[in-house]
């Protein structure tokens, strides 16, 4: 029996832009406490245009050494494309031929933007809409994000520019950059098909550089080899190179821009369900879901996929509505937000290397998947109704008086903290 089924189905349903929702509100948090961040000098924004053309040699250099890492240390990396290659002068469209290199989508905005915390009063300034931001938009949280346009030249925190970063990569980098999906580098990145998520919908089409279902059973990647195919650590790795380069060449603006950048597939591998298609599970029931839907009688299969698509989305807007409340509340002290700043746990891990969101973070959220899972399935058995996810008085009536489910929760908000911070320094170089 075969599961690749269940698992193709599985991963069409499965949420790929949420990841603990707006990463620009976590990075803050999780970030306060690191003081190579948070008493940093201001950084002059600066175009993109402007470190490229400063900086070309060097950034020609760091790509095809990180091409040739690339194909030998990722696990089924699809080599690229050779015409996509940096020419050894620059090209009449900098901007575009960089992001073509890196494989990512040509047509994001890179607008210069930063997004205020929840609560802060920064109304005097411009704004800029969602759709200046990012290429397409969906109902999400983005609909009551507020983006703050910045000038060039003009200084601005360190902190704000690499909070604001972490959030970026779910606005359009990812987007459509497979064979058989819509647009003019579908057929030129040399990815092949979409390996899982549903290509009918556009967001879906960055589930594999987000999500990373890296410590399954043999028989499962036997039987549905396209899990394996995701690349959520090179994504972080590219990232962390240019943030270094930046850095070391007087650019610092893009330094902790690319950092971000970084920071969200590091981010996003801390929610257990970006790390295991089907939580709770074992092996045998699986087989058994396959079985029982071969033979015709397809409902727990059906059950069960519907139960992780519903487990992901609900707790994800469990936790960002709490979040948002505190915040805007302006409450200072309370479990949620301790969970973010608590870097007790922070040299337990090993050194950041290319291997840390593979060996240390995905592996610790594939084995709280279980435990997670079940918790948010004993509070939907008793939870109210819920709004919409981008609702503005989302979940109005839930007391968030769950100890199972918030103790996991807790527990996660703070490997997502420990790992922002270990990742953070690893580009500082610190």
């Amino acid at each position: 029996m075969k599961l690749t089924s269940l698992l193709l189905l599985l991963c069409a349903v499965a949420p790929t832009a949420w990841g603990w929702s707006n990463h620009t509100v976590g990075s803050y948090l999780a970030l306060q406490a690191l003081p190579e961040v948070q008493d940093a000098p201001q950084v002059a924004v600066e175009p993109l245009e402007a470190f490229l053309g400063a900086q070309y040699p060097a950034i020609v250099e760091l790509l095809e050494q990180q091409e040739a890492f690339a194909r030998e240390h990722f696990a089924q990396y699809p080599s690229r494309p050779d015409n996509l290659k940096l020419p050894a002068a620059p090209a009449d469209n900098l901007r575009n031929a960089f992001l073509m290199a890196l494989r990512i989508n040509p047509q994001i905005h890179l607008a210069m933007v930063i997004q205020p915390l929840p609560g802060q009063d920064l109304s005097q300034r411009e704004h800029l809409k969602a759709d200046q931001v990012m290429v397409a938009q969906t109902l999400s949280p983005w609909n009551r994000q507020r983006f703050i346009a910045l000038a060039d030249g003009e200084p601005v925190s360190a902190l704000a520019v690499l909070a604001s970063a972490a959030d970026e990569p779910d606005y359009g980098h990812d987007i459509n950059l497979f064979s058989d999906n819509p647009g003019a580098v579908a057929a030129l990145y040399g990815f092949g098909p979409q390996s899982f998520g549903d290509e009918r919908f556009e967001y879906s089409s960055q589930a594999p550089f987000h999500m990373g279902f890296f410590h399954e059973n043999p028989v499962v990647y036997a039987a549905a080899g396209f899990l394996a195919r995701s690349w959520p650590d090179w994504r972080a790795y590219q990232y962390m190179g240019l943030a270094r380069l930046a850095f070391a060449t007087g650019h610092p603006y893009w330094g902790y821009r690319f950092l971000g950048w970084g920071l969200h597939h590091v981010q996003d591998l801390t929610q257990p369900y970006h790390a295991k298609p089907l939580p709770g599970v074992e092996l045998a029931s699986m087989l058994l879901m396959e079985g029982k839907a071969l033979a015709g009688y397809g409902d727990d299969k059906l059950a069960a996929v519907e139960r992780v698509a519903t487990r992901h989305m609900e707790v994800e807007k469990y936790q960002a509505a709490w979040l948002y409340r505190l915040l805007r509340g302006g409450q200072q002290v309370h479990p949620m937000l301790q969970a973010y700043v608590d870097t007790a746990e922070d040299g337990v891990y090993p050194p950041y290397s290319a291997d840390y969101l593979r060996e240390v973070v995905s592996a610790q959220s594939a084995a709280a998947g279980a435990g997670f899972d079940e918790a948010i399935g004993q509070w939907l058995a008793t939870a109210p109704a819920t709004n919409s996810f981008s609702a503005g008085n989302q979940v109005q009536r839930e007391d968030y008086d769950h100890p199972l489910l918030n103790q996991q929760l807790f527990q996660l908000l703070g490997h997502f903290g420990a790992h922002s911070r270990n990742f953070v320094r690893a580009g500082l170089g610190k």
